[in-house]
């Protein structure tokens, strides 16, 4: 018996390298992709960041011009138009990339996967395939979020520069497919996370080990816990306003629309349904 044990241990061990990081159902391996995906995109992020501080350290236009975006300052001001609609998207792909693709993935996914298990005394995930196909819906959109950057945006430039919140009249007028790509690669954040939070909260609630009452449950484990129920109730609500806003663009609905009897102030409400608890949802998991 000990053999067979020894042996199967062995096989587990000799996963080829696409078998393990690829297809992995391991809550540990899931989780450690998680944060690194989430660390590449961070670098991505931050990047934007240190080029929107680039620009700002100095008066004038030096990097964001008409004539193209430069990464060296330009010797003067005045060979230099300035073009702010550059600024609208390194500020809006910040924004989208650190919110949806960063911090929930890295705090939530990452953290939540490698360690809520192991907490609770649980062999593993409730759902493992899931758990794998909710960190590919994560690439997926990260990857969207990424290419709508560089994909025809307004002004007949590329990107679009909408904000984070992607505000209508802004989103809804906003021309080009690159705030389509946005929409849809939030769409494929919130179907990770959501997958992720059933996953969580069935695990919280039916996996933990014989003896671990919820009263002996680490505190992480209820910040896990916690966390996802709060992503479980508002993510859905999101998912509702951003198909709103998708509609409004390509399918002639006059939901945030004033002239077809519409009211832009609905999509702020039912945005922060969602964005209010986006602060606990960030918060919990670092807290626990």
């Amino acid at each position: 018996m000990a053999d067979a044990a020894a042996h199967g241990h062995e096989g587990h061990d000799e996963r080829g390298f696409f078998t393990r990081w690829f297809m992995s159902t391991n809550h540990k391996d899931i989780g450690i992709l998680y944060l690194f995906t989430s660390g590449f995109v961070g670098f991505i992020a931050v990047a934007f960041t240190v080029y929107m501080r680039m620009e700002l350290k100095d008066p004038g236009v030096q990097f964001m011009c008409a004539e193209g975006a430069r990464f060296l300052s330009a010797a003067t001001v005045e060979n230099c138009t300035p073009n702010g609609h550059i600024w609208n998207v390194v500020v809006t792909a910040h924004g989208i990339l650190m919110m949806f693709f960063v911090v929930i993935p890295a705090l939530f996914g990452g953290f939540g996967n490698y360690f809520m298990p192991l907490h609770i005394g649980a062999p593993d995930m409730a759902f493992p395939r899931m758990n794998n196909l909710s960190y590919w819906l994560y690439v997926a959109g990260s990857s969207l979020a990424i290419a709508s950057v560089v994909s025809p945006g307004g002004n007949g430039q590329l990107g679009s520069g909408v904000g984070w919140v992607l505000y209508p009249p802004l989103s809804t007028s906003e021309q080009g497919w690159s705030m389509d790509l946005a929409i849809f690669a939030v769409h494929l954040s919130g179907a990770s996370s959501i997958l992720g939070a059933i996953n969580m909260i069935t695990t919280f609630l039916n996996m933990r080990a014989p003896g671990m009452t919820l009263f002996k449950v680490p505190l992480f484990a209820w910040s896990i816990f916690v966390t996802a129920w709060l992503i479980l109730l508002s993510l859905p609500v999101l998912a509702g306003a951003i198909t709103m806003l998708l509609t409004d663009r390509n399918f002639g609905t006059t939901f945030f629309q004033p002239a077809g009897g519409g009211d832009p102030i609905l999509y702020q409400h039912i945005l922060w349904f969602f964005g209010h608890p986006e602060v606990y949802i960030i918060v919990l998991p670092a807290f626990g």
